[in-house]
């Protein structure tokens, strides 16, 4: 049996984007995920707005619905109901947060890094589910994150949520999906290494230039795509490229076969 994975940044934080955030549920993968049918995907979201979460808390569904959030924006995960969760967390980078604020510093003064220093007094957030695949009866880790655009904080975050994976993988497949803020194509500067960091998981999405990632191990990638164009509308966001300022991955995967 195939899992499928679908990454989304709603674009809650970009106020060029005007689409209704409640509006969100009534893309097609919202409603597969909500009303779990055959095909549903495991939806991961990353700048989920006010009025998205407390549509999502209000909507009758057989789904499991994780969020957590910092004022006005979060991240919220939607599990169909073929999943069993057995077990559920989720957090800030507290740690890493720190460790990414006293490294932009020290480059500051050492080596003229001018931070983003907003990005200093936003948490980042991230999701983990494990669930129980009730066709399969396998077992499986999903991860859901939205790593900051400064490159002292990001590479902080990307280690700490790699690890979490690798850590997660010593019970059965993992999957890491989010946003997360390093260019596939020509990184530069420390997202080279960052980029070394996410490796350590396949990438299994799209082939197209992006910052939307679906990456596993455990898994063998099947086929996937990006939504664009006309296959996202929603009333005054007549294409994808006006739903959002990103694109949602989607990605299909099958449990590698065990010995």
């Amino acid at each position: 049996m195939e899992i499928r994975v679908v990454t989304f940044n709603t674009a809650a934080g970009n106020p060029r984007i005007t689409t209704p955030q409640a509006s969100f549920l009534a893309l097609p993968f919202y409603r597969e995920a909500l009303e779990g049918t055959p095909t549903a995907p495991l939806l991961a979201l990353q700048e989920v707005g006010d009025a998205q979460a407390k549509a999502l808390r209000a909507t009758t569904t057989s789904a499991r619905i994780l969020q957590l959030r910092r004022p006005g924006l979060g991240n919220a995960l939607i599990i169909p109901a073929r999943y069993e969760v057995l077990a559920a967390r989720r957090g800030y980078y507290v740690l890493g947060h720190l460790r990414g604020i006293v490294d932009g510093l020290r480059w500051w003064r050492t080596q003229s890094h001018k931070p983003n220093w907003r990005q200093f007094g936003e948490l980042r957030i991230w999701l983990e589910a494990r669930l129980r695949d009730r066709e399969t009866r396998r077992t499986f880790t999903v991860l859901n994150t939205h790593l900051s655009i400064e490159p002292s904080l990001k590479r902080r975050q990307a280690q700490a949520i790699v690890s979490r994976a690798l850590a997660a993988r010593r019970h059965g497949p993992v999957v890491l999906a989010g946003d997360l803020n390093v260019p596939t194509r020509h990184p530069r500067g420390l997202d080279v290494e960052i980029a070394a960091t996410l490796a350590q998981l396949e990438d299994v999405g799209s082939r197209e230039p992006k910052i939307d990632y679906v990456l596993a191990d455990g898994f063998t990638p099947v086929s996937a795509r990006r939504w664009t164009g006309d296959s996202l509308s929603l009333p005054g966001s007549p294409n994808a490229e006006t739903v959002s300022d990103h694109y949602a991955e989607d990605a299909l995967l099958c449990f590698e076969a065990t010995k």
